[in-house]
């Protein structure tokens, strides 16, 4: 009895423990994750510098290229420009100064377009010669092969260099030269240097016979404009330069002598009879300019279309409260270039044939008028061309009074 007792005792304490045992939970699901690798773009090394040798950029030439101004504020100027094989350069110069000497150098170098002078005593064309070559490209110093030196009528030398150059574009096609001729003339009589050179000095320096070229040593500018008036007759050859018919083989030269004599004589007696009319009837001058340093301008023209030549008178009236003396030469007859904008950009001289001057007229006395008569032959001018007459002071050479003869009725 006993033991049964004892066996439901251990059946019931079994029963119990396993009763107070928690149940097992149950095992969560395995998520299985698919994992994306990501590949990083691949670094790319940075280029290796190599270490070079910089080389020492070749210096830039001492001379001017393209278009050159400059301002010369000493007597001996040296002015350094580029030319090429194929260009030319233009080189301009004040209105109130022109060359009196060129020393061109080497005919095979460079040569001065002698004809262009002719036309316009106010600028300088230059153009390279034949063995005016430009270096090696290995020949990195730059030297100059051409040489020209041009004494100006107030007496200031100027030298010009050129410089062989490969390409065109580097041309100087255009160097200005400016300075005050008054300034000029100051320092080179302080210098004891002779000043305004006349147009008396000879001109037939020649090379000796050598065996170089025969070109001259020195070009003689001659240039009316800058020379005292005129009152002489013109002479024969000078008249059938201008106005005599050109000759032919069935005229005598008899014929043709007596013509231009005639019309010599023609020219003068008619500019005498201008210059006295305007002395007598001064109201004549009605259209007078606005005064530049003083200097009022008028003009009155008479034109026969029987003569192949014009005259002009010129009145120039003081208004300065003392005496003016005028620059030699002047008035200055040119031809004015205008562009589209009615802004002057060129220059040429007029030949004056003949001139007669009322008294006093280099120095006009304050509050007084001078008159002067000119017979030239009137050019054949473009659409923005015009006759300009300039007249230049010593006090004020630089801003000289002007009047187009354009701008006034007849």
């Amino acid at each position: 009895m006993k033991t049964l007792i004892s066996l439901l005792i251990c059946t019931c304490a079994s029963v119990t423990v396993f009763a107070q045992q928690p149940s097992p939970s149950p095992s969560p699901a395995v998520v299985t994750r698919i994992v994306y690798r990501h590949r990083l773009p691949r670094r790319i090394p940075p280029p290796t510098v190599v270490a070079t040798t910089a080389t020492t950029p070749e210096p830039a030439a001492d001379f001017f290229v393209g278009e050159a101004r400059v301002n010369v504020t000493k007597d001996e100027t040296v002015v350094r420009l580029a030319m090429a094989q194929h260009g030319s350069v233009l080189i301009e110069l004040p209105a109130n100064d022109g060359p009196r000497y060129i020393i061109p150098g080497d005919p095979e170098m460079a040569t001065v377009d002698e004809k262009a002078l002719e036309r316009n005593k106010r600028a300088i064309v230059v153009r390279p010669g034949s063995l005016f070559v430009p270096p090696l490209p290995n020949h990195k110093a730059r030297t100059p092969a051409a040489t020209v030196t041009a004494q100006m009528r107030s007496g200031l030398v100027v030298t010009f260099l050129f410089y062989p150059v490969e390409d065109l574009a580097q041309n100087v096609h255009r160097c200005v030269l400016s300075y005050n001729r008054d300034e000029v003339v100051a320092r080179r009589r302080a210098a004891g240097l002779p000043v305004n050179l006349d147009n008396n000095s000879t001109s037939s320096e020649r090379r000796d016979s050598t065996g170089q070229s025969t070109a001259p040593t020195s070009i003689s500018v001659e240039d009316n404009g800058d020379s005292k008036p005129e009152t002489r007759t013109p002479t024969v050859s000078d008249v059938k330069e201008t106005v005599a018919p050109a000759p032919t083989s069935s005229a005598p030269v008899s014929t043709l002598d007596k013509k231009a004599a005639e019309q010599g004589e023609l020219m003068k007696t008619l500019t005498r009879d201008a210059l006295a009319g305007a002395v007598k009837k001064p109201k004549q001058f009605k259209h007078w300019t606005k005064p530049a340093h003083g200097l009022s301008l008028a003009v009155v023209r008479q034109v026969d279309p029987k003569n192949e030549f014009q005259i002009v008178v010129i009145g120039i009236r003081n208004l300065n409260p003392e005496s003016v003396k005028l620059v030699s030469g002047s008035p200055d007859l040119l031809v004015e270039m205008l562009d589209e904008q009615a802004k002057p950009i060129n220059l040429e001289s007029i030949k004056k044939l003949h001139t007669e001057v009322s008294e006093g007229a280099e120095s006009v006395v304050a509050g007084k008028t001078v008159y002067y008569a000119i017979a030239y032959v009137a050019p054949v001018l473009g659409a923005r061309q015009q006759v300009k007459v300039v007249v230049s002071q010593t006090n004020a050479a630089d801003k000289p009074a002007s009047i187009a003869l354009g701008s006034v009725g007849r």
